[in-house]
């Protein structure tokens, strides 16, 4: 029920993953960097460099909130989200010790051929795969995208804002096309782990977790 009731956020992210990968295969590792920065404007600059805040901390905050007035038993799972992004995309970036395109370029001798964006902090150390900015835009949107799932429009309109997130880092050259493949699918993984859990924590047994704070009451004691 956790994937079908989302079937459009995880079809969307499907078709996402599997055109990115089949491009990357058909050239080199840089190539979508060098792509993109070889068609830049002021316009798309301003467009990515917002656009991929959509996957830091503050959507975690934005969609508790949200919830919060919706449904507590949601609102939970996004403490679920918040440890878990963190927690697996740090660990996985340890695990596979992937060079930053920063590095990359400069290893390989093409660092001052690439036009990187000015002013945009170019990242060097060994932390590309994943891209956690995607996992976080991914496993938040695709968990919203779950909640209000009887709105078609919305599963619509997340799963396009999550990949806009994704095609950021690769335009902003934080990381490569591989790395956000990678985090997209972890994220949805996550918010489908997320959207399971919400839906095995409901019962008769917990009624509170099924108002929101507008509707919350403590129960009087019993004499």
């Amino acid at each position: 029920m956790a994937f079908t009731s989302n079937k459009i956020f995880y079809i969307g992210a499907l078709l996402f993953v599997t055109i990115s990968l089949v491009l990357y295969a058909q050239g080199d590792h840089g190539d979508a960097i060098i792509w993109f920065a070889e068609r830049r404007s002021d316009l798309l600059n301003l467009f990515f460099i917002n656009i991929t805040k959509v996957g830091e901390a503050w959507s975690f905050v934005l969609l508790l909130v949200v919830l919060l007035f919706y449904r507590i038993r949601h609102a939970l799972m996004v403490f679920v989200l918040a440890i878990l992004v963190p927690a697996i995309s740090l660990s996985t970036k340890k695990f596979f010790s992937c060079p930053r395109p920063g590095k990359y370029f400069k290893d390989v001798g093409l660092l001052e051929n690439v036009d990187f964006i000015e002013g945009i902090k170019l990242y060097t150390g060994n932390t590309s795969f994943p891209s956690g900015h995607t996992m976080a835009a991914f496993a938040v949107t695709g968990f919203a995208a779950f909640v209000f799932a009887k709105y078609k429009w919305s599963s619509f309109s997340l799963i396009i804002l999550a990949i806009l997130v994704a095609i950021s880092r690769v335009y902003l050259s934080h990381h490569f096309l591989v790395d956000v493949c990678a985090g997209a699918t972890i994220g949805c993984l996550i918010a489908l782990f997320a959207s399971w859990l919400s839906i095995k924590i409901q019962g008769p047994k917990a009624p509170w977790m099924e108002k929101n704070l507008l509707t919350f009451k403590k129960e009087s004691p019993k004499v």
